[in-house]
């Protein structure tokens, strides 16, 4: 048996094709390794101990087959290219692998365009839109009732008050939108209901409490859209009505005429249908037009006198709560999760352009909304008040059709404007109510239909707007200021809390650089020698480079040390300022319900 193995030992080591000098040896039927990469040296000039080890020579490719083999995990040329061999993410134990969205996570953090097949959305309650739709919907909720309110409440209110309060509430909105983002980043989450579950359901054993989170979020984003929904409705009513007739009849055909085309803009699938996204346009072009009769009403001496929305005694600190009224957002998730669903039709590592950056398109949306604002508090501080303004004009002086820059035209101009403005925005504070679950009985359960909700929204809607009752006049005085402070915690409240809840009381993901034991490998074996037992051509080679390998083998751990190390320095840095911000946005909004409810409470 021996003989026979020699024999078919000489004849296969005599059949073996002769391989020229400086060639590497391959064990059969195993494909080459592509040639190495060589990195730049200028990319370590910052550190040392990088640059010192870029700077070491690289393995030659006339190593012996065995360390060149790809089944050497430990080959020193793998192991110092491929730095994630040795870098692990660990993720919690309980993680909830139901997550409806997965984005990508770039270590800088420093750009959110990247797409990538890691980056999934299944599912999205809004869907893809362009990124100026995005940014309509972006700016749409900042020129609604808190800006056409801010000349009433903020009338004779400093601008030593009233502009810093401006510019801060400006601040803390974008800031607001921006930890929304940065959750949504962390957590790979763009569900409010999911955001929350991981912050304060994740753990194994919690699906009752998740099932609860999610009906309560759902609930409360219900009653938030359907308020602001009532109540824009109503304050359009209340615009338009005083300047028709004292008529039943007119009341009921306004009010019919108003239900009819809400109906027909909220019967749409979604944000995305074209007649939604015509109409919050619409109301865009209102507001602009009512923006410039104000200027032009305000350099005429004109402008008409409007009391505050909750009072009509204007004071500081209505005007700030209007202020901040106005910089009031919702949906910020939804819009992030339907510009990154857009995104991910092409899979692709490359930068998207800087016009679908979420970041961009927000910051761009607040400074709009402040540049158009902040004429109006100017004008509400220095108002240019005409001598007859607090003569109420009498009904034989006011003519039938008074002319466009009479100031009765120009107050029949505004509150038409503003009545436009509110109405078109119905529809879109509509389809944003989430389904509402309900229980069916056996366990089951279900939600209730879409069509069913708008249509009660919009009953509720029109009954409370168009029929005149001394009930519905006082039962709007507590709508209103719910909707203040629900708008209020959700904006500015919410997502400071929810930042601090994930960063501060939670594990938070680590990268953990594991310590790899240094196995053998037959590279480093005394005498050179192939697998096989034979010397190939290389073996010199590989004695060489044995003390190199055995010097580069420990260099992996340590760099991705190194690097680690700046990575987290860096994002350290960032941190500080989230959470310092985050923490002083608490206290802000702490501050604010104290004085509101004292304000009320004195009131």
């Amino acid at each position: 048996m021996a003989t026979t193995a020699t024999i078919a030992a000489a004849i296969a080591a005599k059949n073996r094709p002769t391989i020229p000098s400086g060639f590497p040896t391959r064990a059969p039927g195993r494909a080459s390794r592509p040639t190495p990469l060589v990195f730049p040296d200028d990319e370590y000039d910052d550190d040392p101990i990088l640059r010192e080890a870029a700077s070491r020579p690289r393995r030659s490719s006339t190593v012996s087959a065995d360390s060149d083999s790809e089944d050497s995990p430990h080959s020193p040329v793998l192991s110092a290219l491929d730095s994630s061999a040795a870098l692990i993410l660990v993720h919690d134990e309980n993680d909830n692998a139901n997550d409806h969205f997965e984005f990508s996570d770039d270590e800088t953090g420093e750009d959110d365009d990247i797409v990538s097949p890691v980056f999934e959305i299944r599912r999205t309650s809004i869907p893809a839109l362009p990124s100026l739709s995005i940014l309509l919907y972006l700016l749409s909720p900042y020129l609604k009732l808190g800006t056409l309110n801010v000349l009433g409440s903020a009338e004779g209110v400093p601008l030593k008050h009233s502009l810093p309060a401006l510019f801060g509430l400006a601040i803390m909105s974008a800031f607001s939108r921006q930890l929304w983002y940065l959750l949504a980043r962390y957590l790979k989450k763009a569900d409010i209901m999911e955001v929350f579950c991981d912050a304060f359901a994740k753990a194994r054993g919690k699906e009752r409490q998740r099932r609860i989170i999610r009906t309560t979020v759902k609930v409360c984003t219900a009653i938030v859209n359907a308020l602001l929904a009532i109540v824009y409705l109503h304050e359009s009513a209340n615009s338009l009505l005083p300047l028709l007739s004292d008529s039943i009849f007119a009341r009921i055909f306004i009010g019919m005429l108003f239900s009819v085309l809400i109906l027909y803009l909220s019967t749409a699938q979604s944000l995305a249908s074209k007649r939604v996204l015509w109409a919050s346009w619409l109301s865009i072009l209102s507001f602009l037009v009512w923006y410039s009769c104000v200027i032009y009403a305000h350099a005429k001496g004109k402008l008409p006198h409007e009391g505050g929305w909750f009072s009509t005694q204007p004071s500081s600190w209505q005007a700030i709560f209007m202020i901040a009224f106005a910089f009031t957002t919702t949906s910020t998730l939804p819009l992030y999760a339907s510009l990154k669903s857009g995104t991910n039709k092409l899979i692709s590592t490359a930068k998207t352009p800087r016009s679908r950056s979420f970041r961009i398109l927000s910051l761009l949306s607040t400074f709009l909304a402040t540049a158009l604002i902040l004429p109006l508090v100017i004008f509400a501080a220095k108002p240019n008040i005409p001598a007859s303004r607090d003569i109420p004009p009498s009904s034989q002086a006011v003519p039938k059709f008074p002319k466009p820059s009479s100031p009765e035209g120009i107050r029949i101009a505004l509150a038409s404007l503003s009545s436009a403005t509110l109405l078109l925005a119905v529809p879109q504070a509509i389809l944003t109510v989430p389904a509402i679950p309900l229980r069916l009985g056996l366990g089951r359960t279900g939600n209730v239909p879409r069509t069913l909700t708008s249509l009660l929204i919009i009953f509720l809607a029109t009954l409370l707007s168009f029929i005149r009752s001394s009930f519905i006049a006082h039962l709007f005085t507590p709508l209103n200021i719910a909707l203040v402070v629900f708008t209020l915690l959700s904006t500015y409240f919410l997502p400071a809390f929810l930042h601090i809840s994930v960063h501060f009381f939670k594990r938070p993901l680590a990268i953990v650089i594991p310590r790899t034991p240094l196995l053998q490998t037959s590279s480093s074996n005394g005498n050179g020698a192939s697998p096989n037992g034979d010397p190939g051509p290389s073996s010199v080679s590989g004695l060489a480079s044995g003390a190199l390998g055995e010097t580069q083998r420990g260099m992996p751990d340590e760099l991705l040390q190194r690097k680690e190390r700046a990575l987290q320095k860096k994002q350290f840095k960032k941190r500080i300022v989230w959470d310092v911000g985050a923490w002083v946005q608490v206290w802000l909004c702490a501050a604010g319900v104290v004085v509101g409810f004292s304000l009320l409470w004195s009131s």
